[in-house]
């Protein structure tokens, strides 16, 4: 008896002491199984490229989560709190990242840590073809094309400064009464997540790594935006109410986008989703992902609460060994109630993100010329890119995220 009250002893002393080790994100299984399976919708002609370097698509998967914490401009990219920017379809949010700026920039003069506003969502009018702001006023296309010259490619990773005098000959405004001051940019903007944003800007870098038939910048662009496909495609990569914070449903986030798929993925799911399809607007796309993904958060939210209301607390909950350690997961009967609840929502999502990830990968060969891709297939990493990775690898054990966490 004394052995076995040991036992359980050490058992609970375990589980106290052992940090939950909880595979976040789509990560360690869903980020994974995305870009492995989008492999299979490619025609032969990128086939063997990607076949052959399968294994590191699959295992890298989850890298640009393990950026977050080593970049602190790396976090933004993948969610977008897009009802913070008015209600479903949002007409009034501009689909170009110049728009987005164009639109919510906001412009100071400032002088020794004091600023005014000239410039900014809080004060903008636009009448005919002239912007006004607050007491001043320029010509509106003048205005844009210094925020697409100037602002939109270079604000994201900081303030801007500019001289007052040559800004005000870019806008063509009489601005001596702010003689000694600086022009000073910010944007609050991407704090709110930029994801569709930025799969379009980056799907150009993957077309240009086509383009130099460059094997490397190809594996690691394509392994890259699967990333952000993949998170485009989770309801709660793009709501303010991305945890459940507001709705007393914290730590629904991992529920949907790992337990499940951790519990059901491997057994049950079907990923089969046929061929790779060329997309002709590739901006429509992404933002179709988004806004498909958004139009689904309610149901994810009233069907845990449903859920919840009939599964007595003391039967939704388990403890799993992972890796060695003992984790604290969602029961499998907690777990299958909310997927049924939810219609198989996760793996059709799973499914999209795959497909999507094929078109894209397909579309961007495509725009590239359809570059020859067997004869590069095999990849020899030098020692310092095998370093860099391993230190990539080791980024969360060894640092601190920056930026939001979807668990906070």
């Amino acid at each position: 008896m004394k052995k076995i009250t040991y036992i359980f002893s050490i058992f609970v002393l375990t589980v106290v002491l052992c940090a939950f080790n909880e595979n976040k994100y789509w990560g360690f299984y869903g980020h994974k199984k995305i870009n492995r399976m989008a492999v299979f919708t490619l025609p032969p002609e990128m086939m063997y490229f990607f076949k052959t370097n399968i294994e590191f698509l699959t295992d890298h998967g989850p890298d640009p989560d393990k950026r977050k914490y080593i970049d602190p401009h790396e976090a933004v990219k993948h969610y977008i709190d897009i009802d913070n920017w008015g209600m479903y379809p949002f007409p009034d949010l501009p689909r170009k990242w110049t728009g987005v700026m164009t639109k919510y920039v906001e412009i100071y003069v400032a002088n020794h840590g004091d600023k005014a506003l000239l410039f900014g969502p809080s004060v903008n009018e636009i009448r005919n073809d002239t912007l006004y702001g607050n007491n001043v006023n320029c010509i509106y296309s003048k205005y844009k094309d210094f925020i697409k010259q100037k602002v939109a490619l270079n604000i994201l990773k900081t303030d801007l400064d500019f001289e007052l005098d040559s800004f005000a000959l870019w806008l063509d405004m009489d601005l001596e009464i702010f003689e000694g001051q600086k022009i000073h940019i910010e944007e609050h903007f991407s704090q709110e997540g930029i994801v569709p944003y930025h799969l379009y800007q980056y799907y150009f870098a993957l077309v240009h790594a086509f383009e130099e038939r460059n094997p490397k910048k190809i594996l690691r662009r394509a392994n890259d935006i699967g990333h952000y496909v993949a998170d485009a495609s989770v309801p709660l990569h793009t709501t303010k109410n991305y945890n459940g914070q507001l709705t007393g449903q914290i730590g629904i986030h991992a529920f949907w986008e790992n337990r499940i798929p951790e519990l059901l993925g491997d057994s049950e799911f079907d990923y089969f989703v046929g061929k790779a399809e060329y997309v002709e607007n590739v901006r429509d796309f992404f933002w179709s992902i988004v806004l498909k993904s958004h139009s689904l958060k309610d149901k994810v939210l009233e069907a845990e609460k449903k859920v919840s209301s009939y599964i007595p607390d003391n039967e939704k909950y388990e403890f799993i060994e992972r890796n060695g350690i003992i984790t604290r997961v969602q029961s499998e009967k907690y777990t299958r109630a909310f997927n049924k609840e939810m219609n198989g929502m996760v793996e059709m999502r799973l499914r999209d993100a795959i497909k999507a990830l094929g078109d894209t990968w397909y579309t961007a060969w495509i725009d590239a010329g359809q570059p020859e891709l067997k004869n590069i297939s095999n990849i020899q990493w030098s020692k310092n890119e095998q370093e860099e990775m391993k230190k990539l690898n080791n980024a969360e054990n060894n640092g601190n995220l920056m930026g939001r966490d979807h668990w906070d």
